[in-house]
């Protein structure tokens, strides 16, 4: 596994960016699966956790809240789940390591939100051990009153939001950010924009929403395209579209 490279905050959580973060998903595809960087597909997400991040993925119902998709625990601790045999919430023990995703997501409709809740919790063991480390005075100890748990929440698979007032949210979006960038790789997202357009005997151009409505229809296709080569949600997929700006809105334009 490929150890990311960066300074850190006081309290240790990376300092990034948007193109460091995905300089850093191409690394670990090259040494995962090298073939993905080349034909748009769906990454194995199960075995990306499980056999190149060395993680242990269980299956349970959480009760640390209700939005909750996914914990990862950094350290050994226990975690509150529901015992399916009586209905009665309990404490298990958690392992170092060890991913806890909702069982909700295994329904075939949530396929797409499961594998990104899934990336979601390995983006936060390969960016924040360090802010998690039960050392670390200054680490996002207390939101469920705990120092070695990182929680996937929302009803989303993917944010828009660029709002970081906490060590929490930056962490958040860093994860999601680098979920996405490992699921939609940059170089097979840019073969599978090419093919889209190819597909419609068009030229590849950024899709500027509102200039035109042929425009405003590719802004729809496209995304839908993406989800379904990448096996993500057409939301990931529009975001991850719009943050590297291959969709903008009209009046865009380049600082």
């Amino acid at each position: 596994m490929i150890e990311f490279e960066t300074s850190y905050s006081f309290s240790m959580i990376p300092y990034t960016t948007y193109g460091s973060l995905d300089d850093y998903a191409e690394k670990l595809i090259r040494d995962f699966a090298p073939h993905a960087l080349e034909a748009p597909c769906e990454l194995d997400a199960d075995g990306f956790l499980e056999f190149y991040l060395r993680l242990a993925v269980s299956y349970r119902h959480l009760c640390v809240g209700n939005n909750i998709l996914g914990i990862t625990a950094f350290n050994n601790g226990t975690v509150e789940v529901l015992d399916e045999q009586s209905g009665q919430s309990e404490k298990i023990p958690v392992e170092k390591g060890t991913v806890i995703i909702n069982p909700s997501l295994l329904a075939k409709r949530n396929i797409p939100r499961l594998r990104f809740t899934m990336l979601h919790e390995g983006s936060h063991w390969l960016l924040h051990k360090q802010a998690f480390a039960e050392d670390n005075p200054f680490g996002p100890a207390g939101k469920y009153e705990n120092q070695y748990i990182a929680a996937k929440e929302g009803r989303f698979d993917y944010s828009r939001s660029t709002k970081e007032d906490t060590d929490i949210a930056r962490m958040e979006r860093q994860a999601d950010f680098l979920a996405s960038a490992i699921l939609m790789n940059r170089p097979a997202l840019r073969i599978a924009f090419k093919e889209f357009f190819k597909t419609y005997d068009e030229k590849p151009r950024r899709i500027i929403r509102g200039a035109s409505a042929m425009d405003d229809c590719f802004a729809k296709l496209l995304p839908e395209y993406v989800a379904k080569i990448f096996g993500v949600s057409k939301r990931a997929a529009l975001i991850r579209l719009e943050k590297l700006t291959g969709i903008v809105d009209k009046g865009w334009r380049t600082i």
